[in-house]
């Protein structure tokens, strides 16, 4: 049985000055809960535990993978769990970030939890890519918690034009009997 794709927000920028301010946000939440984790923390322990331990709590970065075929970039982030309306995806010519909130809790019916690895996060990741992306070529979609964006090298879409194959019109063959 096949889903239908489900699609995120697509954000198209001429610049990076939100990308920078998005991951200045976060940034500076790590940094805060860091400083919170840096009052409690015992003498013997070294300070870098700090940024790692508040960056585990504030953000969840996503595996992610970047190909490039035929003058295509496609990028997929693993995102299963996440609602795609919850998913903003902001691109610019360099640049593509995801950025989700998900929200995690029981529902008192449910039972006694044992085990409960999910938590409530900020799903963030950044990609710089190789090369630069044609931003009005860019398709993203949604399926089976992958998150698939695909855009065109700047300059290559005349070349993509011309890899694609050409599709074939099927003829069909009538079978009837001949008297």
């Amino acid at each position: 049985m096949k889903r239908t794709a489900k699609s995120a927000k697509l954000v198209l920028l001429d610049n990076d000055d939100s990308i920078l301010a998005e991951t200045e946000a976060i940034q500076g939440r790590i940094r805060q809960r860091a400083f919170e984790l840096s009052q409690k923390r015992p003498p013997d322990v070294h300070k870098l535990y700090d940024w790692i331990a508040a960056e585990a709590e504030v953000v969840s970065v996503p595996p992610v993978e970047v190909i490039e075929r035929d003058g295509v970039f496609d990028v997929r982030f693993a995102v299963a769990g996440v609602n795609p309306d919850d998913v903003n995806v902001m691109v610019t010519p360099g640049h593509i970030v995801l950025k989700s909130q998900f929200a995690h809790q029981h529902d008192p019916d449910t039972g006694t939890v044992h085990l409960c690895d999910f938590k409530s996060t900020t799903i963030f990741r950044s990609v710089t890519l190789p090369q630069l992306i044609d931003v009005t070529s860019v398709k993203v979609d949604f399926e089976e918690g992958m998150l698939h964006v695909s855009a065109v090298k700047e300059g290559a879409a005349e070349e993509v034009r011309s890899k694609r194959p050409a599709r074939k019109t099927a003829v069909r063959k009538s079978r009837a009997k001949q008297p």
